[in-house]
């Protein structure tokens, strides 16, 4: 392959027109394709569920009220907060819904009883639906509803009047305290933040009018569409104070390595027509993809920059092109291949998100590395070669540093080069004390599992990855109503008769002194038993997401061992660039165990972006390795250089979320700086030390014959 690859070079060094030409029309093809693709907010899209399970789980969503809005009014005077409700009502008249009081938002609650209902009363239905617990059923509620103040409770009565679901389980309707409560629905659903912000903003701007006039309450509203816009703006505050800073850093550190402002010019060329290539693929296998993926995906930024700047730094150490691309096509096609294969794993998952991400990912590598090959070539400038000695050694650090440079730059530059060099020999030196210490620390790690102080890997629960103040999450506890499945309920009547518990219910409640038509909304629940959401289990959805974890760790693993075993031809330097990989994820396993650390459904996407620089970083050094070996050539310290600025950048661009507010964006930092430090150290220090030992027991062998 490497020899068709510089036969190609060959020729378009000779027809640059053709390569011109070509280059123009592949753009105009990805950007027209790139431009008609359209973006949604759809949360849903990252949750492994069948189209019959959405379907679901939207009847769940809409008999739930997800997209209800709680406004709150909380103030010790109970005639001024109703006043201000009243208030509220009347600035709200504007809008195309009004407000809705408890006895409206009790009916809704009650529609969704099936659910509601606990396991200890399901297994005594039968007793509870005889004539005798129907009359002492109906005469308790008779003696509560001649007490004062039984307005709230009278809506519940109708609605349940045998009790089936403890009054307990409403407390925030029915114990207001200092508190009372208006509902609304959102138009807009529950996850769709762009009008369902437009719309919160103009309800805070009525509501300021309101508190103005009633200084001391406080009114504040809080529901899932509130959540939903408060994770968007968090989301997007975090995110533009983290690029912002991340792109000073890595630019700094990218005209620090490379002074000439063409090379960033090439890298960012590079990467930018591989991003192209990932928005066109996509748009070829669907039309709309949620803005998510694309967010999500800028990460593959610090993966594909790989690709130029192996190319650039090596061009440091040569004297023509085609030399550089001798010396580093392999690594780069092998850690292409194997990078783009662990992200192709996650396209079988049911999850139509990370599809579409595992096809974008696969397809931007796939972008970056062709114009790396085939174009980058050949806008490099050749007059750009020095390497740098310090003592006895090439340091790679050291060859980042600009020519001209001053003061304390070039001082710092070689004392961290001394460092690199220092901490390599050690290893190299030491490496039986490192190679115990490694085991031990996998014994140790293998402990950690049964020890009852260390959480499971994995989180999945989805409410844990939500931004909330202190005060919206004391407010949605007690909103917090637990649900259950409502297929017993189903099961229960189709098998009994709902037209003889009401015969009963009428019978009794005439005898009591209640019209027979006193409770017809609990006549409807039970004669319109069937409901849709027997159809969805969150159950199942946790174990769902677990078990994509565990295929994602798993399949990443099998796919690349076997690129490398097909790319090195040889069962052992495979197992040499692999070993690194796994002990690194024991390292990240038993790290983030002891921190509290867990993957969930957004940080889970890292363990392939680790995989893919794990193995490219671990691919260089081997190849590095047996390139030394065969030819005498030292050409680990360039490669080493590369590792390391890809490393860097990847830990400033991701690693800074690590100070993000938001808890899904603070665990993708958390996981990241975690991930890829102990991935450098292992790349760097293990394979050299594994192939001493491959290359000794080698020569023994030989030796022996």
């Amino acid at each position: 392959m490497k020899e068709w690859l510089l036969r190609i070079y060959d020729f378009f060094t000779t027809h640059h027109r053709w390569l011109g030409i070509s280059v123009t029309i592949v753009l105009v093809v990805l950007v027209g394709l790139s431009v008609s693709l359209r973006y949604d907010e759809d949360i849903m899209d990252f949750l492994p569920v069948t189209e019959e399970e959405r379907a679901s789980l939207e009847a769940f969503q809409n008999q739930q009220s997800a997209a209800q809005i709680v406004l709150i009014v909380e103030g010790d005077d109970e005639d001024m907060r109703t006043d201000a409700l009243y208030e509220i009502e009347e600035q709200l008249s504007a809008f195309d819904f009004r407000l809705s009081t408890f006895d409206s938002q009790l009916s809704s609650l009650y529609a969704m009883m099936p659910t509601l209902i606990p396991d200890s009363t399901y297994n005594r239905l039968d007793s509870l639906f005889t004539r005798e617990a129907i009359r002492t059923a109906l005469e308790r509620d008779k003696m509560i509803l001649s007490t004062p103040g039984s307005g709230v409770i009278a809506t519940a009565i109708q609605h349940d009047p045998l009790a089936l679901i403890p009054l307990s389980t409403f407390d925030f309707q029915l114990s207001t305290n200092n508190r009372s409560y208006a509902f609304l629905d959102s138009p807009y659903g529950a996850t769709e933040t762009k009008h369902n912000a437009a719309l919160i903003d103009s309800l805070n701007e009525q509501i300021s009018i309101v508190q103005s006039q009633f200084p001391y309450l406080d009114i504040r509203l809080i529901g899932a569409p509130v959540i939903a816009v408060g994770n968007a703006h968090r989301i997007k505050t975090d995110t533009l104070l983290c690029i912002a800073f991340s792109l000073v850093f890595i630019i700094a550190l990218l005209a620090y390595a490379f002074p000439r402002r063409r090379d960033i010019f090439l890298i960012l060329l590079a990467v930018s027509f591989g991003w192209l290539t990932g928005m066109a693929i996509l748009r070829l296998i669907t039309p709309i993809v949620s803005a998510v993926v694309i967010g999500i995906g800028s990460v593959l930024i610090g993966i594909a920059v790989n690709y130029p700047l192996h190319l650039l730094v090596h061009q440091r150490y040569t004297t023509s092109v085609r030399q550089t691309l001798n010396e580093v096509l392999s690594p780069l096609v092998v850690g292409n291949i194997t990078t783009v294969g662990a992200f192709l794993a996650l396209v079988p998952l049911q999850a139509a998100a990370l599809r579409h991400l595992g096809i974008f990912a696969a397809s931007m590598l796939i972008g970056t590395i062709l114009f790396c090959i085939f174009v980058l070539p050949h806008l490099m400038s050749t007059e750009y070669f020095f390497s740098a000695s310090i003592g006895n050694g090439v340091y790679p650090v050291a060859t980042m540093l600009p020519r001209r440079g001053r003061g304390v730059w070039r001082p710092m530059g070689r004392a961290v080069a001394k460092w690199v060099y220092a901490v390599r020999s050690m290893a190299l030196k030491k490496y039986p004390t490192i190679i115990l210490a490694l085991t031990l620390i996998v014994g140790i790690y293998l402990l950690l599992p049964f020890n009852s102080n260390h959480s499971p890997l994995f989180d999945s629960n989805l409410s844990h990855i939500n931004y909330m103040t202190d005060q919206q999450r004391e407010d949605m506890a007690s909103f917090n109503v637990p649900q259950g499945d409502a297929s017993r309920w189903n099961d229960y009547w189709s098998t009994h008769s709902a037209d003889s518990v009401i015969e009963r219910i009428q019978t009794e409640a005439e005898a009591v002194g209640f019209t027979p038509e006193a409770f017809t909304p609990f006549y409807n629940q039970i004669t319109n038993y069937k409901l849709p959401i027997s159809n969805f289990r969150f159950d199942n959805l946790a174990q769902r997401l677990s078990d994509d974890f565990d295929y994602i760790g798993l399949c990443c693993s099998l796919i690349v061992f076997i690129f490398l075993i097909l790319s090195f031809r040889s069962f052992w330097l495979a197992l040499i660039a692999f070993v690194p990989m796994a002990l690194s994820w024991i390292w990240i396993f038993a790290i983030m165990q002891l921190l509290g650390i867990q993957f969930n459904i957004v940080n889970i996407i890292l363990a392939t972006f680790i995989f893919g620089q794990g193995d490219d970083y671990t691919i260089f050094i081997v190849e590095g390795l047996v390139y030394e070996h065969r030819t005498g050539k030292s050409i680990l310290p360039q490669y080493r250089q590369s590792i390391i600025l890809s490393a860097a950048i990847m830990l400033i661009g991701i690693g800074i979320l690590v100070f993000a507010q938001h808890p899904a964006m603070h665990s993708l930092g958390a996981v990241t700086l975690i991930g890829m430090t102990i991935t450098l150290i292992m790349a760097t220090t293990i394979p050299p030390i594994l192939y001493r030992w491959y290359i000794a027991l080698s020569e023994r062998k030989i030796t022996k014959k």
